[in-house]
């Protein structure tokens, strides 16, 4: 027992030291919004609701959002270098395809979608009004 717990513990730490290492990419992201602060994306990636793909020089952060006829893995913020963050898609579909998911989704600025769209991704709109 006491071999698990050194293994968990090795885990947070781990995590930990990969996420003081990627975490301004992902801040300058936060930045751009108003829902998540920084403290708030490091909660839900310490209690297991946000995913953290860490790269070398970038890094992405997804969630799994479940409806009522389908799952997606929520591509919520990244940040660094966007021809590693092209490179991570493939493991990140994968993971996806493996944890049911049917689509991927994200959202961002209009720019986006122009870079993204050899990609396979197609425009979606979303509409806010502040109450």
């Amino acid at each position: 027992m006491q071999k698990e717990t050194n293994n968990l513990v090795d885990l947070q730490d781990a995590w930990k030291s990969e996420w003081l290492r990627c975490k301004d990419w992902i801040d300058d992201a936060v930045q751009t919004q108003e829902a998540y602060t920084i403290q708030d994306v490091e909660d839900k990636i310490s209690q297991g609701l946000f995913h953290l793909w860490p790269g070398e020089k970038s890094a992405l952060v997804t969630g799994f959002a479940e409806y009522p006829q389908y799952k997606v893995l929520n591509l919520i913020f990244c940040g660094g270098d966007y021809k590693e963050l092209e490179s991570m898609l493939p493991y990140i579909e994968e993971f996806a395809k493996k944890a049911n998911c049917k689509k991927l989704y994200g959202g961002g600025r209009k720019g986006w979608c122009k870079k993204i769209k050899h990609l396979g991704f197609q425009d979606a709109y979303l509409i806010t009004k502040d109450l």
